[in-house]
């Protein structure tokens, strides 16, 4: 699918050009949800576990899900940040916080 227009509610300005919905866009909805919660609940397994009522190994299979869909592989700790950078693993954005982040410790 492709987003075709985009539309100003307070002005009704429009421009028509054939957009990529962002990666999130295209998410099922089920996995989009699941986000949602995830990032609400900063992460924590334990707080999504109570509100979904599902278990341990079901997030860590809905988040396997999530990484495949957006295309993306777990950042391995231990795994250089350049080394990802440079092998297409992570964004620049993504290494210079995993860069800066070691630096606080």
């Amino acid at each position: 699918m492709v987003i075709s227009e985009l539309k100003c509610a307070k002005c009704d300005l429009r421009v028509k050009k054939d957009f990529s919905p962002c990666e999130f866009c295209q998410l099922p909805e089920d996995d989009y949800e699941f986000l949602k919660i995830f990032v609400r609940t900063q992460g924590k397994i334990t707080d999504i576990e109570k509100i979904l009522g599902i278990s341990y190994p079901t997030i860590k299979a809905k988040i396997d899900d999530l990484l495949k869909n957006l295309k993306l592989s777990p950042i391995e700790e231990k795994q250089d940040p350049l080394d990802a950078l440079s092998q297409g693993k992570l964004s620049v954005d993504e290494a210079v916080a995993i860069l800066k982040q070691r630096r606080k410790k």
